[in-house]
């Protein structure tokens, strides 16, 4: 897994082998300052689909997913352009004061993940929801 470009020639390695990519966000302005010196998202998934279109496993990383109050965004967005890999790995963002001050963090991460679920069913990809993501409200 990378946040940065995956070279073409991966492609020619063993076909067992799965290739990912971090992607959190389309936000190029939020990119630059939480993914300071990463490669932009279109280049990450333009590197993916290429290795996917050789017939290679790949898959995304979706975590640390951030808060409205880090960057206003539609998960369905991310979730499209993704929508050709292998399997999503969704995951919430840990110990860090900015999700705790968004008032309803929990109820915004359990909606998330109901709509990666939904997602992932209807076009067919594997997905895996790390553990600490999904909290029943009344467990909390």
């Amino acid at each position: 897994m990378t946040k940065g470009v995956l070279p073409s020639e991966l492609s020619e390695l063993n076909k067992i082998n799965y290739y990912g990519i971090s992607l959190v966000s389309l936000d190029e302005s939020f990119r630059k300052k939480f993914e300071p010196g990463s490669a932009t998202y279109s280049e990450r998934i333009e590197s993916l689909k290429k290795l996917h279109d050789k017939g290679c496993n790949t898959w995304v990383s979706i975590e640390p997913y951030p808060t409205p109050n880090m960057v206003e965004q539609n998960l369905n967005d991310v979730l499209e352009e993704c929508k050709f890999v292998n399997k999503i790995i969704f995951g919430r963002l840990h110990y860090s004061k900015l999700v705790s001050q968004y008032k309803g963090y929990q109820s915004f991460y359990n909606n998330c993940v109901n709509d990666v679920i939904r997602f992932c069913k209807n076009t067919q990809i594997d997905y895996h929801i790390k553990n600490g993501t999904y909290i029943q409200e009344d467990d909390k």
